[in-house]
């Protein structure tokens, strides 16, 4: 692989995600978010638009902050601190 290949990101458009904070994964309410934009990167970390499922919430989050939503509960320590 050559050292100019681009990073590829973890999430797709209409992929379902959890946002979580990044203070022991806690998740940061319970609802399912809808990935609706492919943002640019912030230092190294893409952003995504995403959206609740009932289409009521929208907000922009980075991907460090996003889980799959169907990830087990044991994925969430995984998150950097």
């Amino acid at each position: 692989m050559s050292a100019s290949a681009e990073p590829t990101r973890k999430f797709k458009m209409g992929q379902q995600v959890k946002l979580y904070r990044n203070i022991r994964g806690a998740p940061l309410d319970a609802l399912v978010y809808e990935v609706t934009r492919l943002l640019p990167a912030e230092s190294d970390d893409f952003q995504y638009g995403i959206r609740t499922l009932d289409g009521r919430t929208s907000r922009v989050a980075l991907e460090s902050q996003l889980l799959q939503a169907s990830a087990p509960a044991e994925a969430a320590a995984k998150l950097p601190l």
